[in-house]
């Protein structure tokens, strides 16, 4: 627009004219309306092709009156901006009860102007999600594609917002940096510019002891329906939703997305356990034993509680603190599992704690986010009965899990009752370890065998040779006293221990600490 004033009542539009080539246009254009009134001279650009694309473009009036007077030219300038911004980063989507809260960092721009956020929801299939499931990770198409599409959940110019939405779902969200003249930064496609997040806490699937529901906690109330329905599929709404694991986005996380897999078992309980209570960060002292040697399970004689029965302690050895679940799959020869308990310490009310045992299965989680178990010792009693003379129990398969619900390396160690001959093969975990200087290896042999057990230096040169015999059949022991073949004691690092036999060859790593 420009203000020109003439007093001929001859003068219009067709006496002025304006230079738009900075904005693609022409050097001597007549406004498209003019009133004489106001002297409102208008011009109507439908497209402009700016130069240069982006910084100060000038536009140029000019005006003279019917007998040759010139107005003196005025000019202005405008910013021109063609440039989209760069993506959003760093955008995440974080779930919470009846919202998902959402940050993202900036693009960058000239005249960046603000950040538009839209949400699509998933297919309205709670709890079960089939087909979430089946598409992850390729989940790119359930994004908003361009700030058009979806619904808008903000718009302006901060760096977080929350999305409250009461229906349960998976929501995916997409941002969209804009300058002052509206264009549209990219959707980045690596992902960074979109996340997606339940609005929901997995887990919370009961009002009230008794009642399904929620209430935005996972309590006891939720641990009560997670144990009725616990170790078997779900029987339909509403118990498909405690079938919330594993998760992905992270994965194992207790924020993370459910994949359900039509089982309520120890996926679940891990999840359930990490949202318990939603507290802060501890570790429980519930084992008062003293951490020594590499994370383990293993089964420990207690002795007979009645004619028949076996009771077994369930022993976690090397724990630092790490351990929050513990899965172990059993297996049994001629005995069966009658009942399992948590041990004295576990049972105290430091913390709540879940248990749970099947035919050849115990699961045990402690409840509450960023609570795991403290230092070594027994976790559970498993009482069982002999079902024939001679008779055996080993794992057959455990998982331990963290805090965060990582998976955890630990060995694992079975105990054969009854006086039996072992039935396979065996080079034990030393015991300690590390240690210094004196560490036990264990070793099983089913059959009369010639038996080597040597131990070997990283570089693979022969340390020291603790047995080349032939060995009756039975559990046997080796001693090592950190000494090579010369008797000279050796420094401190990581060895090898190996066991040899005709059908079986074993090894283990040890560390010597001084």
């Amino acid at each position: 627009t420009a203000t020109v004033v003439d007093d001929d009542p001859a003068f219009g539009a067709a006496n002025i004219v304006a230079n738009l080539t900075g904005l693609g246009g022409g050097t001597a254009v007549n406004p498209v309306s003019y009133d004489s009134g106001t002297g409102a001279a208008v011009w109507n650009l439908g497209s402009v092709t700016c130069t240069p694309a982006n910084g100060t473009v000038w536009v140029y009036v000019d005006a003279t009156d019917a007998i040759g007077n010139p107005a003196a030219q005025g000019s202005d300038d405008i910013i021109a901006d063609n440039t989209p911004p760069t993506a959003v980063t760093g955008f995440d989507a974080a779930p919470g009860h009846q919202k998902c809260d959402l940050s993202w960092t900036m693009g960058t721009d000239t005249y960046l102007d603000g950040v538009v956020v839209q949400r699509n929801a998933n297919a309205g299939d709670y709890p079960v999600y089939p087909l979430f499931v089946a598409a992850w990770p390729t989940v790119t198409p359930y994004y908003p594609g361009t700030h058009l599409l979806g619904t808008n959940v903000y718009t302006g110019g901060a760096t977080s917002a929350t999305d409250a939405v009461v229906d349960r779902n998976i929501y995916y969200y997409q941002a969209f940096c804009f300058d002052i003249a509206r264009n549209y930064g990219a959707a980045e496609v690596a992902g960074a510019s979109a996340d997606l997040a339940t609005n929901y806490w997995l887990g919370d699937v009961a009002a009230a002891i008794g009642f399904w529901g929620y209430n935005g906690l996972v309590n006891d109330a939720d641990i009560d329906k997670l144990g009725s329905q616990y170790h078997q599929a779900p029987g339909g709404s509403p118990e498909d939703e405690m079938d919330v694991g594993p998760t992905v986005h992270p994965a194992y996380g207790p924020l993370g997305l459910p994949t359900p897999d039509d089982f309520v078992g120890f996926e679940d309980l891990m999840i359930f356990a990490m949202n318990y209570g939603v507290v802060s960060a501890r570790v429980v002292p519930l084992l008062s034993e003293p951490v020594e040697g590499q994370l383990a399970l293993s089964l420990e004689e207690i002795g007979s509680v009645a004619a028949g029965t076996v009771e077994l302690a369930l022993r976690l050895e090397g724990n630092t603190g790490e351990v929050k679940g513990v899965s172990a799959v059993l297996e049994l020869d001629g005995m069966e599992l009658v009942s399992a308990r948590l041990s004295d310490e576990m049972s105290t009310p430091v913390a709540q704690t879940f248990l749970w045992y099947g035919a050849d299965q115990i699961d045990i989680a402690i409840l509450g986010t960023d609570v795991s178990i403290g230092g070594s010792g027994e976790v559970a009693r498993l009482t069982f009965r002999a079902t024939s003379e001679q008779y055996g129990v080993d794992f057959a398969s455990a998982a331990l899990r963290g805090a965060d619900n990582e998976q955890l390396d630990a060995d694992l160690e079975g105990y054969e009752l009854g006086g039996s001959i072992p039935t396979v093969f065996r080079l034990v975990q030393n015991s300690p370890n590390p240690f210094n200087p004196v560490t036990k290896v264990a070793y099983h042999v089913p059959s009369e065998s010639r038996v080597t057990i040597r131990v070997f230096d990283v570089t693979g040169r022969l340390v020291t040779t603790l047995v080349d015999d032939v060995v009756e059949p039975g559990r046997h022991a080796a001693v090592w006293n950190g000494t090579n073949d010369a008797g000279e004691s050796v420094g401190s690092g990581v060895y090898f221990c190996t066991m040899e036999t005709p059908d079986y060859r074993g090894s283990h790593k040890m560390m010597l600490l001084k």
